[in-house]
């Protein structure tokens, strides 16, 4: 489950770390699961903006606090972005920032298909419960039915 109003604040939380620790000189391989943290909270925004990171009873209530923590969220993704983007050109080694776009965007993808995977089975599973549920009670109403008229019928 995404926690929505938390996400705009491991978005910074996550960038500041990672570009201090490029200005500081840091390996490179050792900020890469950093990268790989911040491309998986851009998936998260990306889900959570389509209302998928909710049940299907859940997406019928939308505050309008969550609307906005998803927009404060995007807006802090971009500037996170654009800092780590002139960081690792000024600080790091050169192809840095490439090296860093392709990876958050296979991340960003395997985090995207493994949310949207989730929320598929998680939907699957209401539908499931509910059409069962609604079988029984149809099934009983039915049995109740039949049974009251049998009764009258019978007397």
């Amino acid at each position: 489950m995404i926690e929505v109003l938390a996400l705009a604040g491991a978005v910074t939380k996550i960038a500041s770390g990672i570009s201090s620790a490029v200005q500081a000189g840091k390996d490179m391989n050792s900020l890469m699961p950093h990268f790989g943290k911040l491309a998986k909270l851009e998936a998260d925004i990306h889900i959570a903006e389509k209302g998928k990171h909710k049940g299907p009873l859940g997406r019928l209530t939308s505050s309008e606090e969550e609307g906005f923590a998803i927009a404060q969220a995007k807006m802090a993704h971009k500037e996170a972005q654009n800092l780590l983007r002139e960081t690792c050109m000024l600080y790091g080694p050169p192809g840095m920032w490439d090296l860093v776009v392709r990876e958050q965007a296979e991340a960003r993808k395997r985090q995207k298909e493994a949310l949207e995977a989730q929320a598929a089975a998680r939907d699957r599973l209401f539908w499931g419960l509910s059409l069962g549920l609604g079988s029984v009670v149809f099934l009983g109403g039915l049995a109740l039915m039949i049974y009251t008229a049998d009764k009258l019928a019978n007397g």
